[in-house]
């Protein structure tokens, strides 16, 4: 086990000692200085930068894991007249607004935020940004290749494949349905941010009438496969992924920019080139932040712990299985990301409106697969769904 791992146990033990407030918990180590970290398990946390921190100011960072970035909120929510952490780490465009409204969190700007994409930065400096996502479809270039034949044959017409998808629009072409895998926004940060695309794309005109609950009703129906999580959809039925050419495996899937680059990063020698192809089409741009907590009593170290999330080593290590970017723009990427990286026009996610809906639009997602599953009817041209007023 490593130096990392037992500390964060350790600070899983602490936590659950601190809500449930049993006496007699006191670990030995109560004397030397330590700074607690609340972070979730779809956040990728650099154990380098972790480690460096703690052994350039000898401060022990007790990393606290909640399961995502919701509950993490919930969390801070629940303890707010105790808090059980001095920073939060994690908290994405969906929570932005819920953390800031709710005084989760208190003004902190760092050292180095003039290091930092200006266009990520916040005005009113309660959360500082740590990296960046542009969620996108991903697609298998492979499947969409016609056959070599020699110029005297005639094309095989069972072996032409469907041209590749050009637009977001071809997820409603039962052709290009039938292909693809999604993961369940119920289960999945990233199924979440396909439905803000989706509200994005198609959102609701003048007269309050929303369109995109059809569209998900129309692809559900033409046979696009929904995971149970992003893990299952890209590493078990995503083509280039599964590692196998079956016709049982599909070849569209929900990704980000940044998965042409993780596809190869863990290959010994990187290849010539990549299967996974970006459809830059559709794609959102996702925001996560670290801030300070309200009312920690650590206040000048929770900074300096913040500071240190800008920091070349800890931005370094930003990229991770979803296709994060840092968040600074004068970063050096890994060899990966330069060579199969792309860059794509993402739409920015509108924090301060979406923030208290998207919930809303899981239960929408919810009745439609119940409809499906029970065997109803697909839904009339227009539907329209009651949303939180705002």
């Amino acid at each position: 086990m490593s130096n990392f791992t037992f500390k964060l146990n350790k600070a899983i033990v602490a936590l659950s000692c601190s809500l449930i407030l049993i006496t007699g918990c006191a670990s030995s180590d109560s004397a030397q200085q330590s700074i607690r970290l609340l972070t979730h398990k779809d956040f990728y946390v650099p154990s380098e930068a972790i480690t460096d921190f703690e052994e350039k100011t000898g401060i022990e960072v007790l990393v606290f894991v909640e399961e995502n970035a919701n509950t993490m909120v919930d969390l801070l929510e629940r303890s707010v007249d105790n808090p059980v952490a001095d920073v939060v780490l994690g908290v994405d465009s969906l929570e932005r607004r819920r953390v800031t409204e709710k005084r989760l969190v208190e003004a902190y700007q760092p050292i180095a935020i003039d290091r930092l994409d200006p266009s990520l930065v916040l005005q009113d400096a309660m959360l500082t940004p740590v990296s960046q996502l542009a969620a996108c479809l991903n697609h298998s270039k492979s499947r969409y290749e016609v056959p070599e034949r020699r110029l005297d044959q005639l094309p095989d017409p069972q072996r032409i494949p469907l041209q590749a998808p050009t637009s977001f629009d071809d997820l409603f072409d039962p052709r290009y349905a039938e292909t693809t895998v999604i993961p369940d926004p119920l289960s999945s940060r990233l199924g979440i941010y396909l439905l803000v695309a989706l509200e994005r794309l198609y959102p609701e005109d003048v007269e309050g009438v929303t369109p995109w609950p059809k569209l998900v009703d129309e692809m559900l129906r033409s046979g696009v496969e929904v995971a149970p999580s992003w893990e299952e959809a890209w590493f078990s039925r995503f083509q280039p992924s599964a590692g196998t050419e079956s016709a049982d495996t599909r070849s569209l899937t929900w990704g980000s920019s940044g998965m042409p680059a993780v596809s190869v990063r863990f290959i010994p020698e990187l290849p010539d080139e990549t299967d996974v192809a970006v459809l830059d089409s559709g794609c959102v741009k996702v925001v996560n932040y670290a801030g300070v907590v309200a009312d920690t009593p650590n206040r000048r170290d929770a900074g300096r712990l913040v500071d240190s999330f800008i920091e070349p080593l800890f931005q370094y290590g930003v990229p991770d299985r979803y296709g994060s970017r840092p968040a600074r723009s004068d970063i050096v990427r890994t060899e990966a990301w330069r060579r199969f990286g792309v860059e794509v026009t993402a739409i920015p996610i509108d924090e301060w409106r979406i923030g208290p809906l998207w919930e809303e639009w899981l239960l929408t997602w919810q009745q439609i697969v119940r409809a499906i599953d029970s065997g109803e009817e697909p839904l009339p041209p227009v539907v329209e769904v009651t949303l939180p007023s705002q």
